[in-house]
């Protein structure tokens, strides 16, 4: 599996005002969680938009160094809070990863062959996809950066639940077996409607038809 180092920095002074000092400096406010405790740093804002890239789509390992001169941890990305306007990270919280022990992480699915697949190609279909990660358990070597689900064969009325995935040696799926991950289903061609003005122009028709229909009556009678 891939895995990344990040350096950091402890955080002596904690509040709102502070935070926003540290962002105007360019470091990240970030705090992680763990077995360890919890230890509140500061991140490199450029080093830490390095390592979202890499992070991004992927489980990935980070190997954190502190400055204080403790041992390093081994962590995963927990969550991001960002800018609404500019997107920038303004926090970052991190979980920690105890090695040798299993751990609990969520894993991107990746579909291949998703516009190659037989119902795509020959059924008319189209492919939907319904989950897009799952949970598993594993040890920290064992975990993959993410589960691919190939769809070549995928037929229309087919679909993918997440028993039907071999998992990769080491690792188990918490997320139920019966959940449904991906189908093909069939494109149905939509009825032709009728314009509106030309549905106005029947009715008017009709109307002006039994108009001139009752007037003749009226002159027989």
């Amino acid at each position: 599996m891939k895995q990344i180092n990040l350096k950091t920095t402890a955080r002596t002074e904690l509040g709102g005002n502070t935070a926003k000092r540290y962002r105007k400096s360019g470091q990240v406010p970030a705090v992680i969680y763990g077995e360890s405790g919890v230890k509140h740093l500061l991140v490199d804002a450029k080093e830490l938009a390095a390592a979202l890239k890499q992070v991004a789509g992927k489980a990935v390992l980070i190997e954190m160094a502190f400055s204080d001169g403790t041992e390093s941890r081994y962590a995963m990305l927990k969550d991001v809070e960002r800018n609404p306007v500019s997107d920038v990270p303004t926090h970052v919280d991190f979980i920690e990863v105890v090695r040798g022990k299993p751990m609990i992480a969520t894993l991107p699915l990746h579909f291949l062959n998703e516009e190659e697949a037989f119902g795509v190609k020959n059924e008319n279909g189209i492919v939907e996809i319904h989950e897009y990660e799952v949970r598993v358990k594993c040890r920290p070597r064992d975990l993959p950066e993410r589960i691919e689900i190939d769809l070549k064969d995928l037929k229309v009325g087919d679909g993918v639940h997440l028993r039907d995935v071999v998992p990769p040696q080491g690792v188990e799926f918490i997320t139920g077996a019966d959940t449904l991950l991906v189908t093909c289903n069939e494109i149905k061609a939509e009825e032709e409607a009728v314009p509106a003005d030309a549905e106005a122009a029947a009715a008017d028709a009709a109307d002006a038809a039994k108009s001139a229909a009752s007037a003749e009556d009226s002159k027989k009678k």
